[in-house]
């Protein structure tokens, strides 16, 4: 913790930066993003981590002797929802998916959720299709051929979920507040979903079969985009909105396209969601992944301003003169670095390499990828690089405006993008109605979110 303040103090002083920041107003210092993936954590300290999978509780002993020495704005850790990727709930529910590995660490192996003949089937039925479609043949314990050990199954899944989280997340908060972290945002203010391509080839086709359904089935590729943007647009929302409220994207298969394919086919759909997300006041947050330097162009007119991007690979000065001006940008700083230099020399290697990207503002530090196992790299040298960008990464011109707003562009919001999913499964209000009329009016929202929850569930299963 920084010295003579005490979490109130510094929770004060880490909200007006982030505040200032998502303002485009620069602050008077860089906030420091520290992240830290929970299979490295239990390696530092010597927890077994398959233990984590399964209690994931278990690593607050750790989090606490590490955070007795490394420096960060917000709190490393990630909590164990889905994306932090624990093992229970994907074994309960016999996922293919994505599994468990001796390693300790669950992966997400090639699998193919459609075949190419049902094309029509999920243009014509988008969400159904999903559930009754793809998730019993990536989740095995989910087949319609055992109803009683699917519905049985589901809510052993859902139950583990919720008493986990119910046990972990006390504890989390209150080490956030003894630390005095800025808590990136409101509580239900982020979102994650995929762009339509992306969702196309990484969950039903496999990145190989979609590759000649570009070439072989090109129009039906065009049509289901276009039946899955509603779908991710809904799986993206955030139930609230405040200035941090973001929708994180992770952009997968554009370097492995053709130009003439990714504007035609990966981005009309994408480019919708983006600029609805900026509409509603949302800010994608965006993974690049790979190097996107044939790109830039593309990126630079087709992004809505005020986008966070990721950036995983490239030359830092390239992107800072491009894109710095309309956008935040994040990552780049290579962590090879970890491993290949001594403190002194990793130490010299931030300095230059913020004095690309501090001038103007709009710039997180973090590295291109981060540690996933603890003999990645070593946790003091990250200690001692956390301090330094901390100390290193002021603004002289605090106060100053900087960058370009989100939805600078002014774009309007869509209501076709917002009415219900066609779907025989979700829940439909005036069907609820007729079938209960003592129902009261004042009763819908609550059902409304209780359905909302409902498909976050399922779409989850392939996120």
């Amino acid at each position: 913790m920084a010295e003579n303040k005490n979490p109130m103090e510094l929770l004060a002083e880490r909200d007006k930066i982030f505040y200032d920041f998502y303002h485009n107003v620069t602050p008077e210092r860089m906030p420091v993003i520290s992240a830290l993936q929970n299979p490295a954590v239990a390696g530092y300290c010597g927890q077994d981590l398959m233990e984590w999978h399964y209690n994931s509780s278990v690593l607050f002993p750790a989090y606490e002797k590490l955070l007795e020495k490394l420096y960060s704005d917000v709190c490393p850790f990630m909590p164990p929802v889905l994306i932090a990727r624990p093992a229970t709930p994907y074994q309960i529910l016999g996922s293919q998916s994505f599994v468990l590995a001796a390693n300790g660490l669950v992966q997400h192996p090639e699998v193919v959720g459609m075949v190419a003949e049902e094309y029509p089937e999920l243009i014509e039925k988008g969400f159904d299709f999903l559930v009754e479609k793809v998730i019993p043949r990536q989740y095995k314990n989910m087949g319609f051929d055992d109803p009683a050990k699917m519905a049985y199954t589901m809510q052993l899944q859902i139950n583990e979920r919720n008493n986990e989280m119910q046990a972990y997340m006390p504890q989390y908060i209150g080490m956030c507040m003894k630390m005095g972290y800025h808590n990136g945002g409101t509580l239900g203010t982020g979102g994650f979903a995929e762009a339509p391509f992306d969702f196309l080839a990484d969950q039903l086709r496999s990145f190989s079969q979609i590759s000649v359904d570009v070439r072989r089935r090109r129009s039906q590729v065009a049509e289901a985009v276009e039946a899955l943007t509603p779908i991710m647009w809904k799986m993206g929302r955030p139930p609230f909105i405040d200035y941090q409220a973001n929708v994180f994207y992770p952009l997968h298969m554009p370097t492995f396209m053709r130009e003439k394919d990714v504007r035609e086919l990966y981005m009309p759909t994408f480019k919708r969601l983006m600029e609805q997300d900026a509409a509603h006041g949302v800010r994608p947050w965006i993974f690049i992944e790979d190097d996107w330097t044939r790109y830039l162009d593309l990126i630079y007119d087709e992004f809505p301003a005020g986008c966070v991007l990721r950036i995983d690979e490239g030359d830092p000065q390239t992107f800072k003169d491009k894109l710095g001006k309309k956008f935040i940008l994040e990552g780049m700083f290579p962590f090879e670095y970890m491993r290949t230099c001594d403190t002194p020399q990793l130490l010299d290697k931030a300095k230059e390499f913020l004095d690309i990207m501090l001038p103007g503002c709009g710039y997180l530090f973090t590295f291109n990828k981060g540690p996933l196992v603890a003999n990645d790299m070593d946790f003091d040298k990250y200690c001692d690089l956390t301090n330094f960008v901390r100390d290193y990464s002021h603004w002289a011109n605090a106060g100053e405006p900087f960058g370009t707003p989100l939805n600078s562009e002014g774009y309007q919001i869509d209501p076709e993008i917002d009415k219900p999913l066609k779907s025989r499964l979700l829940f439909n209000w005036d069907e609820y109605k007729a079938a209960n009329p003592y129902a009261p009016e004042a009763s819908r929202a609550k059902l409304e979110a209780a359905n909302a929850q409902t498909f976050s569930w399922y779409i989850n299963l392939l996120a």
